[in-house]
């Protein structure tokens, strides 16, 4: 239970920083999605079934501070939890090009099936959104993953050390 505490307290840090980041932040009209990219990082890292678990808790995240689409948000987050967690990042962990390309298709996976839930923009306007925020979050998530394996070695650094 532990090793869910932090993902969990992640993705409500994230979605507070997210509501409170300034317009001139936007490329192509796209802010990043925080709480999306807290999601994926994590569940690049984890099985499927952990990733699906966080992703119901990133779109109940989600949904509660943007206040609609509640269900939208679950369902979509669920999906791209799941997914993240069920690509083999684990083999080409010292690859940094995986967890980048992996956000950039994940983000437009998961932005692509909530436009299907919740058709609310044009689509030629929601596309150009969407790559924005897909570049936005490949960066991002790049430099969240590396954090948190970095984390992840220090702790298995500190355990070896304990035990001799």
């Amino acid at each position: 239970m532990r090793k869910y505490a932090w993902p969990v307290v992640s993705l409500v840090v994230a979605a507070g920083i997210q509501g409170n980041l300034p317009a001139g932040m936007s490329l192509m009209g796209a802010k990043p999605d925080l709480v999306l990219v807290v999601l994926i990082a994590y569940s690049l890292a984890a099985d499927p079934i952990a990733g699906a678990g966080l992703g119901f808790v990133a779109g109940l995240v989600h949904g509660a501070a943007v206040g609609l689409g509640m269900g939208s948000f679950i369902v979509t987050r669920t999906i791209t939890g799941f997914l993240a967690g069920f690509a083999t990042t684990r083999v080409f962990s010292d690859n940094p090009v995986v967890p980048v390309l992996s956000a950039a298709w994940l983000t437009a996976v998961c932005e692509g099936l909530f436009l299907l839930a919740n058709p609310r923009v044009p689509l030629a306007h929601a596309g150009r959104v969407v790559l924005g925020e897909c570049i936005y979050n490949a960066g991002l998530t790049l430099l969240l993953y590396w954090l948190l394996r970095a984390l992840e070695t220090r702790r298995k650094i500190k355990l070896a050390d304990a035990r001799i």
